[in-house]
């Protein structure tokens, strides 16, 4: 079986059961929870850099402003950026593992749970079809059609 055919892959579930569950309230309300998340802190990011880059660009004397040593406000400012990144990255993911994960992973389990079902009711009525054993494979007289010999019976390509 590849990886294709498992459960929860794509195989196994048609493309109305995937309309049904983009439709479906639950979806409806986890995409919401992820957009009114990520919207508004994306634009307070852009709006954060828009402000550094202006500064910089604008604000010679406020960003040259020493404060520690060589340390200056613009450089601050810059390291900021960063620790801003981290900060937003730790946050969507503790947003993620508390409202959103649960409601993804419950989809989840209901699709695959349908899937599952139907390919019980596919493997019931392919135990019920008669097995053609010609498309089976290879037979012990396929294998003497083709000269192959078991390989306990040559040594070194001679006969024992």
């Amino acid at each position: 079986m590849s990886t294709t055919d498992q459960v929860g892959s794509g195989s196994g579930i048609d493309a109305e059961t995937w309309a049904a569950a983009q439709s479906s309230p639950e979806f409806t309300a986890l995409r919401r929870k992820l957009r009114n998340f990520v919207f508004p802190v994306s634009a307070l990011f852009l709006a954060w850099y828009l402000v550094y880059v202006l500064l910089a660009d604008y604000a010679h004397g406020f960003m040259s402003i020493k404060l520690v040593g060589n340390i200056n406000v613009g450089l601050a400012l810059g390291l900021l950026q960063f620790v801003s990144t981290f900060g937003i990255t730790t946050w969507y993911v503790r947003y993620a593992n508390r409202n959103l994960d649960p409601v993804a992973e419950q989809i989840r389990e209901s699709l695959e749970g349908d899937a599952s079902a139907a390919s019980e009711k596919d493997d019931a009525e392919k135990a019920d079809a008669p097995a053609d054993d010609a498309e089976k494979g290879d037979t012990p007289a396929d294998d003497a059609e083709k000269g192959d010999t078991p390989a306990d019976d040559t040594e070194g390509g001679r006969e024992k």
